[in-house]
């Protein structure tokens, strides 16, 4: 990412016939034989792209995975007001960027360390950046999906995740995608709400496939099958609209651990009415 990779096919034809003749394993955790990413300065032009589809703000922890010369961190701290750190295996990239940092005047507000990628506590980022090969990124999603909270925004330069669609995308000179860490909510659910004195209540099974949701509800007195229509997640946010009794029911709301609750909208206007919901989870997605 920052540290800023660059796929070359000579340059990992020759690392990789390289890293096969040696029994030792690549110092950032890399299994022998698979190819180590050679390293490329991001331009400015990616940095300010990268960042700015991350909608960094002076509230964002930002950590960069392969940090290189520091400049993302550097960078989101000088132009947002943002702290952060970055990892890289390269003691002098890390000494070079923590120079950086302190020319910049922000050595306070950004750090970097030498450090594998996969044994780096990443649990206080908000946002994190990856301009690493696509092999190297689709090792990492596991930790990224446990360790990151919903919500969290992640950009990958040029190389993204193989099995997850990017929430959005943009292509400025390079490729660059954003995925926002969903939160959990595959499985079956008990919702209600009272509308107009009357009490609604659903049985909701979701199923899910990182931020795409899918599914349908039963009433409490089990009559009929109500699809989820305009189902959205987006990190803790989830919404969804169960037409019932002729009407239109409009839920917003959001994600905390077995729990969702929020707002409950049903008709327009003058007659529109408002209150609110909650639903509990009674059994997790089936694996």
């Amino acid at each position: 990412m920052n540290g800023t990779r660059l796929k070359n096919a000579i340059v990992a034809m020759h690392l990789a016939l390289a890293v096969a003749a040696s029994p030792a394993v690549h110092a950032a955790g890399v299994p022998v034989g698979e190819v180590p990413t050679p390293y490329l300065p991001s331009t400015q032009v990616a940095v300010e792209e990268m960042l700015r589809l991350a909608d960094v703000r002076a509230s964002d922890v930002v950590v960069d995975l392969g940090s290189g010369d520091g400049r993302i961190p550097i960078t989101a701290a000088t132009q947002f007001g943002a702290r952060g750190f970055g990892v890289d295996i390269d003691a002098k990239l890390v000494e070079e960027a923590n120079e950086n940092a302190r020319k910049a005047g922000v050595a306070d507000r950004v750090h970097f360390v030498q450090r594998d990628v996969f044994e780096t506590d990443i649990r206080e980022a908000s946002v994190v950046t990856l301009y690493l090969l696509t092999g190297l990124v689709n090792r990492l999603k596991p930790k990224l999906m446990k360790e990151l909270r919903p919500g969290t925004r992640i950009v990958a330069h040029d190389f993204g995740f193989k099995d997850w669609t990017p929430d959005r995308s943009a292509t400025i000179s390079k490729n660059y995608y954003l995925y926002i860490v969903p939160a959990h909510v595959g499985g079956q659910w008990r919702l209600e709400a009272t509308l107009a004195d009357t009490l609604y209540s659903y049985d909701v099974d979701i199923q899910q496939d990182h931020q795409k949701i899918r599914g349908g509800a039963r009433s409490g007195g089990g009559v009929g099958f109500l699809p989820l229509f305009e189902p959205h997640l987006e990190g803790d946010r989830i919404r969804f609209v169960l037409v019932d009794e002729g009407h239109a029911h409009h839920f917003e709301g959001r994600v905390r651990g077995s729990v969702m609750e929020g707002k409950l909208r049903t008709g327009i206007g003058r007659g529109q009415l408002e209150r609110s919901w909650r639903a509990e989870r009674v059994l997790p997605a089936r694996e």
